[in-house]
């Protein structure tokens, strides 16, 4: 039995977040208004197909979009949506690069009718959805992926696996699988982070305890409290979800593991306590 990528189990980060610094500057936002290779599956702009080949271009072109719709110019400053997508596309074209290979050992595989349905959702969002945090999206965008491998079987990433958690993988030259092994225990809302990480939409305050993150315009002093970032200039938290290419694999570790992104493809990440 198989199952879709998992939100709990795998610790999914959809492109949310790495916004505080950027490429050059343009425009401003601030509206309150909303927007609007498998083969086969129609969606996105156009009805055209979102194929795995595309898939990254799409909804780079999606999730920028919204936001130089629905943020303000603080959280522009430094940034435009040409780079923007450049660089969303470039990060999630390593995700599907991945997945390509994980289908060809037959490890997971690729839902273009789900890919498409996480673009539309994106596109569907109003801008004060977007604003606190793209959560709405995740449903549509959890099962783009579906994982193939059992409790006890080969892994390489997180995504492969039915339980969402690969342990002992090494993707370096050469690669070395790990094991699917058991979902980790999660610190629920209000408990104590000290021992275990805290529940997805949730991060370990000064206290050692598990918090709601923050949504864009609460006050904060880093990411890790935020749906998003934190914009350090304005100490609020910021509605720009996304981030620039940086240091996008990790000699030793997962790639999906090693991008951390924020809101909008399914990205497995390992949780930070604080």
């Amino acid at each position: 039995m198989t199952k879709a990528l998992g939100w709990v189990g795998i610790g999914i980060v959809f492109l949310v977040g790495c916004g505080g610094s950027g490429s050059k500057s343009m425009g401003t936002g601030g509206s309150s208004g909303g927007g609007a290779g498998g083969t086969g599956g129609m969606g996105g702009a156009g009805g055209s197909a979102v194929t795995i080949g595309n898939f990254a271009q799409r909804y780079a072109e999606a999730l920028c979009a919204k936001n130089f719709t629905c943020c303000s110019g603080s959280d522009l400053t430094g940034k435009t949506q040409s780079q923007c997508v450049m660089d969303n596309a470039g990060v999630i074209s390593l995700l599907t690069t991945e997945i390509n290979a994980s289908q060809a050992m037959g490890r997971a595989s690729y839902d273009v009718a789900a890919s498409a349905s996480c673009i539309d959702a994106l596109n569907a969002m109003t801008c004060d959805q977007f604003r606190m945090g793209i959560d709405g999206n995740i449903a549509a965008c959890m099962s783009f992926v579906v994982a193939k491998v059992p409790l006890g079987g080969a892994c390489t990433q997180p995504y492969e696996c039915t339980t969402g958690n690969c342990e002992g993988a090494d993707t370096s030259s050469p690669p070395v699988d790990g094991m699917c092994a058991a979902a980790p225990a999660l610190a629920a809302l209000g408990s104590s982070c000290a021992a275990a990480a805290c529940v997805d939409g949730a991060y370990c305050d000064s206290t050692s305890t598990c918090a709601n993150k923050k949504a864009a315009g609460e006050t904060c002093t880093s990411d890790s409290e935020c749906v998003n970032s934190c914009n350090t200039t304005t100490g609020m938290c910021s509605c720009y979800a996304g981030c620039m290419v940086v240091e996008a694999v990790s000699t030793g570790g997962t790639v999906l593991s090693a991008l951390l992104l924020g809101a909008g493809v399914v990205f497995a990440r390992r949780r930070r306590r604080r």
